[in-house]
């Protein structure tokens, strides 16, 4: 199932990039702060904006040091509603990376079109059956995993009965260096699985990302903030709105480059062989009668008469007419 109907918006082979703001919990729990980056990201020309749906308490240890942050991004029924709305008006889809059951039906209240699977929740097999139970799109990041945990997650989805599957390669490196990026691994899990395949990129500036694009990926996920000074983990890795903006200007361009391999059967530059390409011409008057040598021919442009790989052929051959110089040379002529 190479194409997936996320609220709509057909994704996958063939289609344009679905880029997604990924949100996350920058917004740490400022309803304001939160309705400015759905702004700022759909000004900036993305398809989707993405948050986090949990409770800190099932998530994370409270013994942990980032405890109080992850709380701070937790969003009540009320809150998601309101930036489910504030996306509608926006002209994106809004939809949230679940990381408990509770959390699902939080979603499936607010009517959210698909779902985002985080990472390390790939092996947290019985979230994915709830996950797929709902029967929306899943999309999937594959962070840390193993080929083989990967095909249990696809296995599991499937075998709930979803098999609208988005798998998002991604390297759980904050921020991964460019090396680590391993772009390859797109086509391979796309080949692999037979599902879609984008990336969900934590690289820092858009090179990668627009690299992922050209290899093929069908969604691209970036962390997106409006104030990369702004206190919390994820701010200084995100995209802000000009970056946001010019990565999706920058894609929309390489899919046009991208064109389609039957245009190899339609070429826009077709026309133009007949300026740039060459033809033999006559260097010198040929007389009628004349047996034609290597010295009174030229292979110049534009393309007239002979085409260059009847040179030989020419060589040798008594003029019919006589041919002027810088006149082509042609079958009726000799």
């Amino acid at each position: 199932m190479m194409q997936i109907n996320i609220g709509g918006r057909t994704v996958g082979e063939g289609q344009p990039a679905y880029i997604v703001a990924e949100i996350g919990f920058n917004h740490e729990g400022d309803m304001d702060l939160a309705v400015r980056m759905i702004e700022a990201a759909a000004q900036a020309g993305v398809d989707a904006v993405k948050f986090q749906t949990y409770r800190a308490a099932d998530l994370v240890l409270e013994s942990v040091v980032h405890y109080n942050v992850i709380k701070h991004g937790e969003l009540s029924l009320e809150d998601h509603r309101l930036l489910a709305q504030a996306a509608r008006d926006n002209g994106v889809a809004f939809f949230s990376t679940p990381y408990g059951m509770e959390s699902v039906d939080l979603l499936e209240q607010v009517g959210v079109p698909a779902y985002k699977v985080a990472s390390m929740d790939l092996t947290n097999l019985p979230l994915l059956r709830h996950i797929a139970a709902t029967g929306k799109p899943m999309i999937v990041s594959t962070g840390m995993a193993t080929i083989g945990e990967i095909s249990e997650a696809v296995e599991t989805i499937r075998a709930a009965g979803n098999d609208q599957i988005i798998l998002l390669h991604c390297i759980s490196k904050y921020p991964t260096p460019p090396r680590d990026a391993n772009l390859r691994i797109i086509p391979l899990l796309r080949e692999t699985f037979g599902v879609p395949v984008g990336y969900s990129d934590h690289v820092l500036g858009n090179t990668i990302a627009l690299a992922a694009v050209a290899l093929g990926a069908c969604v691209i996920e970036k962390h997106f903030t409006v104030d990369k000074t702004l206190p919390g983990p994820d701010h200084s890795i995100s995209a802000d709105p000009q970056e946001m903006a010019q990565l999706v200007q920058d894609v929309r361009t390489i899919e046009e480059g991208l064109g389609s391999r039957e245009a190899i059967f339609r070429r826009p530059d077709r026309e133009e062989a007949v300026r740039f390409r060459r033809g033999l011409f006559a260097r010198v008057d040929i007389p009628a009668g004349t047996v034609i040598t290597e010295e009174m021919v030229k292979c110049v442009r534009p393309e007239r008469g002979l085409q260059p790989k009847y040179r030989e052929w020419v060589i040798g051959r008594t003029a019919q007419v006589t041919i002027h110089k810088e006149e082509p040379l042609t079958w009726e002529r000799l």
